[in-house]
């Protein structure tokens, strides 16, 4: 398993993190070989799921990936609530929907699937909430970032560092006339014929707008690194890569 990781959040040392590629899986054909997608038709997801949360010295009952929807839902993750999140089967993990994951239980793995969208994994240094926050162009133009935030805000959280994760670049981010609507035209860029949407931009300056203290952003782009699954190159039944973070005992 190829495992890189943020300067940022590698310098808090009570929390592991990792921002993982496609390689190092049980998996063979389109989904060559670390795929995480439950609902992609892979009967060997659960497998590397496992690998993946062995990594970090968890069982995969302890590994939390919400169902995805591009939406601007958090959820918060507690003592109270906990068994609602430990994975049992696909069915009961595909009932948690939502786009972005807080908490301050140790020794939980909370994270993200990603396939051009980008990952963002958050820590408060002083009261040791984790999040993790999928944001595609939706999630991205949405509120996810700011609902996410301003929850851990809530939390008390007032020293909080963030690191964006593997995504689909600018200079490959081509948006068609149906979708420029929806976007900030701040982060849209016309370039000959082609009209570019700046995502990982629009991403860090929401992050630092809404008071995270400390950004850095990984600068590897999904479709061009043949190492990614990227829903651009390969198409909606691509396999989807997994980012995630943990609070360590």
């Amino acid at each position: 398993m190829n495992i890189t990781k943020s300067d940022i959040l590698a310098e808090i040392k009570f929390i592991d993190h990792g921002f993982f590629d496609r390689t190092g899986g049980k998996n063979i054909g389109k989904f060559e070989s670390l795929n995480v997608g439950i609902n992609r038709g892979d009967e060997n997801v659960l497998e590397n799921r496992k690998n993946i949360a062995n990594q970090f010295g968890v069982s995969l009952s302890d590994l939390v990936i919400l169902n995805q929807k591009h939406s601007d839902i958090v959820h918060v993750i507690t003592e109270k609530n906990l068994e609602q999140y430990k994975f049992k089967d696909v069915d009961q993990a595909l009932k948690n929907e939502g786009d972005a994951i807080i908490t301050n239980l140790k020794n939980l793995l909370i994270g993200v699937n990603t396939a051009d969208c980008a990952p963002i994994l958050l820590c408060d240094k002083d009261l040791q909430y984790i999040a993790a926050i999928h944001a595609g162009w939706r999630g991205s133009n949405g509120k996810i970032i700011e609902n996410t935030v301003e929850k851990m805000k809530d939390l008390g959280c007032k020293n909080i560092a963030a690191a964006i994760g593997p995504c689909l670049q600018k200079r490959y981010f081509e948006v068609k006339n149906d979708i420029i609507s929806q976007m900030d035209r701040r982060y849209i860029s016309f370039i000959g014929e082609k009209t570019l949407f700046d995502m990982q931009l629009q991403v860090l300056e929401k992050l630092i707008k809404s008071g995270v203290k400390s950004v850095s952003k990984l600068n590897i782009d999904t479709f061009s690194n043949d190492n990614y699954f990227s829903y651009r190159k390969l198409g909606e039944n691509c396999g989807l890569q997994f980012s995630g973070i943990i609070i360590k005992e």
